[in-house]
């Protein structure tokens, strides 16, 4: 039984890094759906939820704090991404304090649908806490064509980044619904404007 579910539907939105899941998730809240987006919460937490941080130094050392005793976040993101090690280590202080604290604010929520828009949705475990999964697929030439454009990254960071996440595929067969963005930003709003008729059906 769903824990967190009060007459609520708590739907996940994920994709790879470059796949335009949060323009999904900003054309959905346009529409009227509340989305909390967990990377901001993940920036929240690092900012006000002092046992994250001592969790974060004790592993990782004073090195990621800036001089005003904050978490230095280019910096611990350039550690993170060093090794599967660090990936692994570092996730399992983040994932607990991003779901636990998304999982307060879906109950304090008046809506009666929400979504939940992360990239390691099915990593972090949070999956198993959701009514339905979508998946927003791109393919890998242009999720690295929009992430050089973006980001300003070169092709072989983009490529060490992808390797820390799960296969798109593998995702698609663990996700309820798939929005394919390989062509335009109109044909996503088109998908994007079906899957919220399908949103509001699901409510009921």
């Amino acid at each position: 039984m769903n824990m967190i579910r009060k007459r609520k539907l708590i739907i996940g939105l994920t994709g790879g890094v470059g796949s335009g899941k949060t323009l999904v998730a900003k054309l959905l809240a346009r529409k009227g759906f509340k989305v909390f987006y967990a990377d901001l919460v993940a920036k929240k937490l690092y900012n006000e939820d002092k046992n994250l941080v001592k969790g974060l130094v004790k592993v990782f050392g004073k090195d990621i704090l800036n001089f005003k005793g904050k978490v230095n976040l280019p910096k611990l993101k350039e550690i993170i991404f060093a090794n599967k090690k660090n990936y692994e280590a570092i996730n399992k202080l983040v994932h607990p304090a991003v779901i636990n604290y998304l999982k307060k604010e879906i109950r304090k929520s008046k809506y009666e649908l929400v979504i939940v828009e992360a990239a390691v949705l099915f990593e972090s475990g949070f999956n198993k806490s959701l009514d339905y999964v979508i998946t927003v697929y791109s393919n890998k030439k242009i999720r690295i064509e929009r992430l050089m454009l973006r980001d300003e990254a070169s092709k072989s960071e983009i490529n060490h980044l992808m390797k820390f996440q799960i296969d798109e595929k593998i995702k698609m067969e663990m996700s309820d619904f798939v929005i394919m963005n390989n062509k335009t930003v109109d044909d996503l709003k088109m998908q994007v404007e079906f899957m919220s008729k399908v949103l509001k059906a699901l409510q009921g």
